[in-house]
This record gives C-alpha cells, structure tokens and sequence, in this order.
C-alpha cells in the first residue's frame, strides 16, 4: 500500500518565511539606515537596499571586496498575535546580489541577539508555520 506522504520543497535547516517590513541596520559607529526585508527564517533573513545603503555599509563596494567581515545590528519590530514586539539582532553578511543598477539583496546570518529577542523570533516564525499549515490544509481540501 502507497500512502501520499507530504512533499516539503524546502532543503533548508529552518524555512524562509515571505516578509515586507521595514528594517534598520545600526553600524558600529551609531548610524541608522533603513532597508527593507524580504524573508526570515531562524537562522537569518535577506534584505533589500539601494545602493545608496550599500555604500553605507561598505564604501570600498561590496561587488568588488570580501563582505565576510561586514557585521552589524538589525532592528526589526515583529507582530506576535496583537503586540508588536522588537527584535535585535547582530548579523554577518552571507551573499550579497545585485539585481539592478541600484537594487541590492543581502543574506544576513543571525550571529546573537540581544535583550533575549531570540525569544521574539521563535514566536514569531511559529505563528508563521501555524499559518502555513492552515493554509496548505485548506488549499489541499
């Protein structure tokens, strides 16, 4: 006897999880710049800038230099059920693409978090995977 047996397409360790927030990236030397983001997941999150934001963070540019030491804190306010809950993290950047004259994408691996926000992640890619689930269950009736 076959039984059907879910199909799980994600070869990650932990799911990406589709987002469009507002996100700051707080330097070393105190400076704000705003990017937006584009999906998150346990271990880190991408996000989009203008070149304009990669020049901040890297001024050498980071097409033509090593980004593995470009670190910096992320603040990101997460909606968990009816709060809205902050959360800091500092990253490392993975990957950095570009995907027009002025459109960056950069992969950010979460190295810790401060304040115990870790806490805040995890509840919030829980309510994502709850609804997901949720989802799928009703799209596959």
């Amino acid at each position: 006897m076959i039984l059907d047996l879910p199909v799980n397409n994600e070869r990650r360790q932990s799911p990406r999880f589709v987002i469009d927030l507002p996100v700051d990236i707080v330097k070393d030397d105190g400076n704000v710049l705003p990017v937006t983001s584009r999906n998150i997941s346990s271990n880190g999150m991408q996000i989009t800038c203008d070149s304009w934001v990669t020049d901040e963070i890297e001024p050498r540019g980071i097409q033509s230099h090593s980004i593995n030491h470009l670190r910096f804190k992320i603040v990101i306010e997460l909606q968990i059920e009816k709060d809205t809950k902050k959360l800091y993290a500092n990253c490392r950047v993975k990957s950095v693409q570009r995907l027009s004259q002025n459109v960056y994408v950069l992969s950010l691996a979460f190295t810790d978090f401060e304040n115990g926000t870790e806490s805040v992640l995890n509840k919030y890619l829980a309510q994502h995977k709850q609804k997901k689930i949720l989802l799928e269950g009703v799209i596959g009736k």
